[in-house]
């Protein structure tokens, strides 16, 4: 059964780094021994757990104990809590008292205390011996750096339950942290005979191919894992790692661009681990399992997981914020109310009002709205998107002026981002200023292949040359017959047509434009000819090529055109 809720987020926490992962993996099942009771009904039976579940989901699990190694009290009998004392008085059977004793180490293990949960682990294994606790009590020894005195627990662990491949596999991965790489190999196969198709199995063993010096033998086992987890973003790398290694720099850099763009190692089945994680359940702990949630493309448990982060930090502005804004972007039509919370929380909180215009600016009846969230989070907060948004939504109210005015601000800022110049560009030539063109060519000296700046500019120059000028009206003609190659379609001749108009061909501009009627660009321009002129702007009045994509419906923010081919002839004054 999926699970939901909080046992989703905690089951979709972080993984560590390649380099961390052979000393902090984390294993389990049902590891009590044949005696003990299971475990409570209320534990999610299975959970993709990643290597990093103990080492860094426990660390964040109580915030004033993270990345604690040590804790200077030990624990006795004679230390324990009242309710403690009392339970272990209680408990009739050593198995009773492990369990207990099992149980408080696994409350203190998720609060980081490590010394504590060693010394009730080691309690529980004195009343009975079990794989459950031996391999917590190895986990414990791990995590505290005592690697070589890990490996005992994990080999009494594998002992007691010999069919757990996690045990296996933690046995092998510490053995590798000490040096004995064939006593590593042998425990790994022992792992892979019991699941021959883990990636997390097969990518160990490429450790230990590596520290025997085997890099080919590697490069196959972490191919096959990269084809049953290619969204492990470790095994892109370390498959990077390995072709640079063997010298091969052509597939290391082939593989480089393969990364999926996260640091993801494969994934275990750590139901184990898993209910200590859920011990500890703090807004950082939630917080991190959104992040890693949302990494593998997760929205819904990102959302869970945010959701119990404000549950239990109510007063925490940033949380609110990272909530709302995960909600504005990925499920918006339920974002409006946590916006609103947010903004009667921190009614100064310059997201929080971005967050407003973004909800608002498709919104029906609310483009004022939107306009004044925009222009209220500016105050606050001067950020590049904000502006962005402020001018997407003054271009798509056609208040023009005020659009200039970001996209100046805006170019000024991020002279290296060539969307700003272009709306720059088409905010000018909006009001029929054709130092737009300006605007146009530096966003295709930025992005040469750029169709749809391509298109705008050919139309531009067609627009304000009038044929006075044959250099110009030649690279406007070779925009517009690239284009036509690229797509034909209703935008692509209709901008031809623009270009055979300045050129002076009346009678085919007037053919192609009556062929694209009743599109409006084809109406402007056919009114244009019959009043014996040019179009005063590249595109009809509510077209929607002049609405940016922040706060365009139809495109999704992505280009209209393909991208083009540059102009192979390089024209003059840093035109393309």
């Amino acid at each position: 059964m999926r699970a939901r809720g909080p046992a989703k987020a905690v089951a979709l926490v972080a993984r560590l780094a390649w380099d961390e992962l052979l000393a902090k993996v984390a294993f389990g099942r049902k590891w009590l021994s044949a005696k003990a009771p299971m475990r409570g009904e209320g534990v999610a039976r299975r959970a993709c757990v990643s290597h990093l579940l103990l080492a860094t989901v426990l660390a964040v699990g109580a915030d004033s104990h993270a990345l604690k190694t040590a804790d200077p009290r030990g624990l006795g009998t004679e230390q324990v809590e009242p309710s403690l004392r009392q339970r272990l008085d209680a408990a009739a059977t050593p198995t009773e008292r492990a369990m207990i004793w099992g149980s408080e180490g696994m409350l203190l293990h998720a609060q980081r205390r490590l010394s504590e949960a060693q010394d009730a682990y080691r309690q529980a294994i004195e009343e009975q011996e079990s794989a459950r606790w031996r391999y917590l009590h190895g986990v414990v020894l791990a995590e505290s750096g005592a690697l070589a005195a890990s490996v005992t627990d994990f080999r009494r662990a594998v002992a007691l339950a010999p069919e757990e491949m996690p045990a296996w596999y933690r046995l092998g991965t510490a053995l590798v942290q000490v040096g004995d790489a064939s006593a590593a190999r042998a425990a790994l196969e022992q792992a892979r005979s019991l699941a021959p198709e883990s990636a997390l199995v097969l990518a160990a063993l490429a450790d230990v191919s590596i520290l025997e010096s085997e890099p080919e033998a590697a490069l196959a086992l972490l191919s096959a894992a990269f084809r049953l987890e290619p969204e492990a973003g470790q095994l892109a790398y370390k498959l990077a790692s390995v072709q640079r290694r063997l010298g091969n720099v052509a597939e290391a850099q082939a593989w480089l661009e393969r990364d999926p763009g996260n640091r993801l190692a494969p994934t275990i089945d750590d139901p184990i681990l898993l209910e200590v994680a859920s011990l500890s359940r703090t807004p950082r702990f939630y917080r991190m399992a959104a992040d890693w949630a949302l990494a593998r493309g997760d929205v819904e448990a990102a959302i869970e997981a945010l959701q119990s982060a404000v549950s239990l930090a109510p007063s925490d502005v940033a949380l609110h914020e990272r909530l709302a804004a995960t909600l504005a972007e990925h499920a918006p039509g339920k974002a409006m109310a946590d916006v609103e919370r947010l903004l009667k929380l921190a009614p100064d909180s310059a997201t929080g009002w971005r967050l407003l215009a973004w909800v608002l600016r498709l919104a029906p009846n609310a483009n004022a709205r939107a306009a004044e969230a925009a222009a209220r989070s500016l105050e606050l907060a001067d950020v590049p998107g904000t502006r962005a948004l402020a001018g997407a939504l003054a271009m798509r109210d056609g208040r023009f002026a005020a659009a200039q005015s970001h996209y100046r601000h805006l170019t000024d800022a991020q002279p290296t981002e060539p969307r700003h110049h272009y709306w720059l560009g088409m905010s000018r030539l909006a009001t029929g200023d054709c130092q737009g063109i300006a605007a146009l060519e530096q966003a295709l000296r930025l992005r040469g292949d750029w169709g749809e700046a391509h298109l705008a500019l050919a139309r531009a120059e067609a627009g304000c040359n009038q044929a006075r000028n044959r250099e110009t009206l030649s690279r406007a003609t070779a925009r517009a017959t690239t284009l036509l190659r690229a797509r034909d379609d209703p935008d692509t001749r209709l901008t031809l047509a623009f270009v055979l108009l300045a050129a002076g061909d009346v009678a085919a501009a007037t053919d192609l434009a009556r062929r694209q009627s009743p599109h409006p660009d084809a109406t402007m321009l056919l009114e244009a000819i019959d009043q014996d002129t040019v179009p005063e702007t590249p595109f009809a009045p509510g077209s929607s090529w002049w609405i940016p994509p922040e706060v365009r419906l139809a495109s999704g923010g992505e280009d209209i055109l393909p991208a083009v081919a540059p102009q192979k002839r390089a024209p003059p004054s840093g035109a393309p």
